[in-house]
């Protein structure tokens, strides 16, 4: 998550890229997407993600309802 970026804005960069690397062919796992976004948290967000890890299992989860949760 970029200074100053918001969810939202994260959201939308993260869903880009992830739509230009599917079109190259590459594939991801749900979890394997939902521990990248978490990581690219800030340390503002550790109790948020401290919840999510502890009530959800990341493969779940979808990519979209894990930032539904984070909004």
């Amino acid at each position: 998550m970029k200074q100053g970026e918001n969810i939202v804005d994260a959201q939308k960069r993260s869903t880009h890229i992830l739509n230009y690397l599917k079109g190259l062919g590459k594939i991801f796992e749900e979890e394997e997407l939902n521990v990248k976004v978490l990581k690219s948290l800030n340390k503002i967000w550790q109790p948020t993600i401290t919840t999510i890890l502890e009530s959800k299992d990341l493969t779940s989860i979808t990519h979209a309802k894990l930032f539904g949760k984070l909004r």
